[in-house]
């Protein structure tokens, strides 16, 4: 892609921003501002992270039903509550860490009033004491499952965020056709995508047209996927470096 070219794709994702917050400190800020726009806000910081938090406490905790009842309290009491914004430097960079790090402290928190719980209502407090610290030092300050599970997680719900802006970019270019040929070929439920010439055939085109407008639609995914990036960790580089470790696990 040319630096025209680019800066043209830019300019079309920018027509589009108003629809979207464009980072999650500013998803956090709007969460918790009241009103209608404090309950869009959440709702989407939560299409956004409760996937990766509910994965990353439940590669912790090795217990589906109790990660999503943590998960589900994380969201209320760190994100509405406003606890999420305090003392947190965003000159820091990405928000992914400190996100991990909030979700740490607060699992390992919640652990402790259950097995103070569990100790005030049963008289087993030694059996009570190993079991709640057995629980609380398998929550680590950096572990390549949990981490691996939030980033894996992270991934699939920035796809379906990007892909959610590449269709609104398309809908206001009169593209929607475009975006079902993209559609066909990259996101085919088949394991083997149909041809070009097959792709065209379905939508009356020619194979060459089928690669264009196809490719017309990718090029809006690669700027939208670069500007997401951006806006979460901060930097140009350090989002291409994102996208490098991106397109090595595709």
């Amino acid at each position: 892609m040319t630096d025209e070219n680019e800066n043209k794709e830019s300019r079309v994702v920018e027509g589009v921003a108003g629809l979207f917050p464009q980072t999650s400190w500013a998803l956090l800020d709007a969460a918790r501002g009241g009103g209608d726009l404090s309950i869009s806000a959440f709702d989407e910081f939560a299409r956004r992270y409760y996937r990766p938090v509910y994965a990353y406490i439940a590669a912790i905790l090795r217990d589906p039903g109790e990660a999503e009842d943590l998960a589900q309290g994380f969201f209320v009491a760190a994100i509405l509550s406003g606890r999420l914004l305090m003392r947190v430097d965003r000159a820091r960079g990405s928000f992914r860490p400190y996100l991990k790090q909030a979700i740490r402290n607060y699992v390992i928190d919640e652990l402790r009033k259950r097995g103070r719980e569990q100790r005030r209502l049963i008289d087993e407090s030694m059996q009570s004491d190993e079991s709640s610290d057995r629980l609380i030092n398998n929550v680590p300050a950096s572990s390549p499952a949990p981490d691996a599970a939030f980033h894996t997680a992270w991934v699939q719900s920035l796809l379906e965020e990007a892909l959610v802006r590449v269709q609104a970019i398309c809908e206001s270019k009169g593209q929607q056709a475009h975006f079902q040929l993209f559609l066909g070929r990259y996101l085919s439920e088949s394991s083997d995508p149909p041809s070009w010439r097959e792709l065209g055939e379905a939508f009356g085109l020619g194979e060459k047209a089928a690669r264009s407008r196809t490719e017309t639609v990718a090029s809006h995914f690669r700027v939208v996927i670069r500007k997401m990036l951006i806006d979460e960790v901060g930097s140009e580089p350090m989002a291409d470096e994102e996208i490098a470790a991106l397109l090595a696990l595709m």
